[in-house]
C-alpha cells in the first residue's frame, strides 16, 4: 500500500533504532513481519527522497529492489503467507534480518549529517528513550535510567537555583526542595511525588552499581515519566 504525500513520516533516526533492534533481537513473530513491511516502506521514503526518484541508480541496485519489488509491493502475498502458518517461518526471519542489517548499514552511510544533528538536538528523555526502544539488553536499560535520574537531578538542581549542592542524590534534593520552594504546584507535586522520587534514586543506584541489583524496564520507563512531569516546573 502507497503512502500519501501528507502521511507523517518517521524520522530517520528512529528507523535507524528499529533496525538497529531488530537486527540484534532473538526471536521474532508473525506481527514483527507485520511492521517489519511498514518499516520498511517507511525508509524507502526517505532514501527515496534524498536520491530524487525512482530512477536513481542507487535506488536500482539489487537491495533496493528486492525491497520495493519484493516486499513492499507484494506485501499482500507476503503478508498472507506470514499468518498461513502458526509462527514464522524460519525464510521470514532470515529475510527480516537480511533487510534489516541492509538498511543499518545504509542509513549511516547516506544519513550520517542527520543523524548526528538529530542527535545534538534531543533532550535527555529523548536520549533514554531511544536508548529503551534501541535494545532490551540490560546494558541499554543502565544507560537510559543514569540519562533519565541523571535529569531528574538536574532538573532539581535548576529548580532550586543554586550552583553547588552538598549531596546530589535525588532523595536529598527532592527533600530540599519541597521544603524551599515557593510555587505552590510544584510544592504539591514534589509532595504528592516523594515515592516516585524515592523510586528513582533507587533506579539510579541500580543502574549506576552492578551490586544494587538490575533495574527493570518498569522502573526505567518509570523515571523517564516522572523526568518528563517534573520539566512542566522548569
Amino acid at each position: 500500500m502507497a503512502h500519501r504525500k501528507d502521511d507523517p513520516k518517521i524520522p530517520i533516526d528512529k528507523l535507524l533504532a528499529y533496525w538497529v533492534d531488530l537486527s540484534k533481537r532473538p526471536t521474532l513473530t508473525r506481527e514483527d513481519f507485520r511492521t517489519f513491511v511498514s518499516m520498511a516502506e517507511q525508509t524507502v521514503r526517505h532514501f527515496q527522497e534524498f536520491y530524487g526518484s525512482y530512477g536513481s541508480r542507487d535506488l536500482e541496485n539489487k537491495f533496493f529492489r528486492g525491497v520495493r519489488y519484493g516486499l513492499i509491493w507484494q506485501q499482500e502475498k507476503y503478508l498472507k503467507d506470514v499468518f498461513a502458518s502458526e509462527k514464522l517461518t524460519g525464510n521470514y526471519y532470515v529475510t527480516m534480518k537480511h533487510y534489516a542489517k541492509g538498511f543499518v548499514t545504509r542509513i549511516k552511510k547516506v544519513f550520517e549529517q542527520d543523524l548526528v544533528r538529530l542527535r545534538a538536538e534531543k533532550t535527555p528523555i529523548q536520549d533514554a528513550e531511544d536508548l529503551i526502544a534501541t535494545s532490551s539488553k540490560l546494558t541499554y536499560r543502565r544507560a537510559a535510567g543514569i540519562v533519565a535520574s541523571n535529569h531528574i537531578a538536574a532538573l532539581l538542581i535548576r529548580l532550586l537555583k543554586v550552583k553547588n549542592v552538598r549531596k546530589d542524590d535525588i532523595t536529598s534534593l527532592h527533600a530540599t526542595l519541597k521544603n524551599e520552594a515557593k510555587n505552590p504546584k510544584l510544592r504539591t507535586f514534589l509532595t504528592r511525588s516523594y515515592r516516585r522520587f524515592e523510586d528513582a534514586d533507587k533506579t539510579r543506584n541500580r543502574c549506576a552499581h552492578v551490586n544494587e541489583g538490575e533495574p527493570t524496564p518498569q522502573e526505567v520507563e518509570q523515571s523517564i515519566q516522572l523526568a518528563r512531569l517534573l520539566e512542566r516546573f522548569v
